[in-house]
């Protein structure tokens, strides 16, 4: 072999081998669009249904990469009914997460009004929600699901959309190096997520003022993420979607295939029709979204606590990472429009 030949071949084995090395140790980044992780414990209540609605039309849209889809209410038909309303969707394979051994209390370790009810209607011959994955799929844990999918993203790229129970939250937090990672939670969040999208708790509103549901439910769960969440935190309380109501006329008239659509089902499921139910989950998806069409306020940057009968308390601080949403009589229909547009907007194949 001439010298000649040898100058060309060794620095190309040099350069395959040092690229070799490094495909082990550097994770790219799938895309440099913004990534969404949606947590919620649908299932509770029908808010999350169309948050849920909102989360995949607003992916259809290409606002953004869904990057996974995290469970924190303990049945496990939950599974089945957040696959099932993907696929009919168009997203078959978003990838899930499930809070296994989750909060005890018992309301959350039961059906509720509309989950069960959902999944076993038949239409012409044919399930509602063609489900194909469930319980026994080994679904991974929540938090597992989440550090899978930051680790595979650009910095400060992902947005993390809460609107149940704070468990999955927290267990991401305290979670130590894995097969995904060589950081901790905290680190990992650090790093990869951008904001956190939270409907959790009550702030300064003198008329409506209590320990908040999704709160209570994980009270230690919620108390390490507001202790410990290290980015941005907006914070949409109680005192917002209760004064948001969604109009049962866009439940009857408004969705494809009419009151066939899983989403009116579980509706009229969840009460008796008719009744408008308040928009707690939907403006948590919003803000994130659209902050700049959502028609919301934001409060000035402070700190939020839980105390430990389950109260928000909110200190302003220059130096805080948190803050809550704020909505004023006059932008109330504004709000309302733009999230039945929203929630609506589903494309027509699917």
């Amino acid at each position: 072999m001439t010298k000649k030949l040898l100058f060309i071949i060794l620095p190309l084995i040099a350069l395959l081998s040092y690229s070799c090395q490094n495909k082990k140790n550097t994770q790219v980044p799938a895309s440099d669009k913004s990534g969404v992780i949606f947590d919620t414990d649908l299932g509770s209540d029908i808010d999350d249904v169309f948050a849920l609605q909102m989360i995949l039309n607003y992916a259809h849209q290409g606002k953004y990469d869904l990057l996974g889809i995290a469970i924190s209410k303990d049945f496990p038909r939950v599974i089945d009914y957040v696959d099932g309303y993907c696929r009919l969707n168009g997203f078959d394979e978003v990838p899930l997460g499930y809070a296994y051994n989750g909060s005890d209390l018992g309301f959350n370790r039961e059906c509720g009004k509309y989950v069960c009810a959902t999944l076993d209607t038949i239409i012409d011959g044919k399930k509602l929600l063609p489900v194909k994955r469930t319980i026994a799929d080994s679904i991974p844990e929540g938090y597992k699901m989440m550090r899978k999918a930051l680790a595979n993203r650009a910095d400060s790229s992902v947005v993390i959309i809460t609107v149940g129970f704070a468990t999955n939250l927290s267990r991401l937090l305290n979670s130590q190096p894995d097969e995904f990672s060589e950081l901790n939670g905290i680190d990992l969040i650090k790093k990869k997520v951008k904001l956190l999208s939270i409907m959790s708790g009550t702030y300064n509103d003198d008329t409506f003022n209590n320990p908040e549901w999704n709160v209570l439910q994980d009270l230690k769960a919620a108390q390490n993420v507001y202790n410990n969440w290290p980015t941005e935190v907006i914070a949409s309380g109680s005192e917002v979607g209760v004064r948001i109501l969604y109009p049962h006329e866009s439940v009857l008239n408004d969705y494809p295939g009419g009151e066939k659509y899983p989403l009116c089902v579980s509706y009229k499921s969840y009460e008796q029709m008719p009744y408008d139910r308040p928009c707690w989950d939907l403006t948590s998806v919003l803000y994130a979204i659209e902050p700049e069409n959502s028609h919301l306020n934001i409060s000035p940057k402070g700190k939020i606590t839980i105390d430990e009968k389950g109260y928000s308390r909110f200190t302003s601080s220059q130096e805080g990472k948190h803050r809550f949403l704020m909505i004023d009589n006059d932008s109330v229909a504004a709000v309302v429009n733009k999230l039945v547009e929203v929630s609506t907007n589903i494309p027509q194949n699917h």
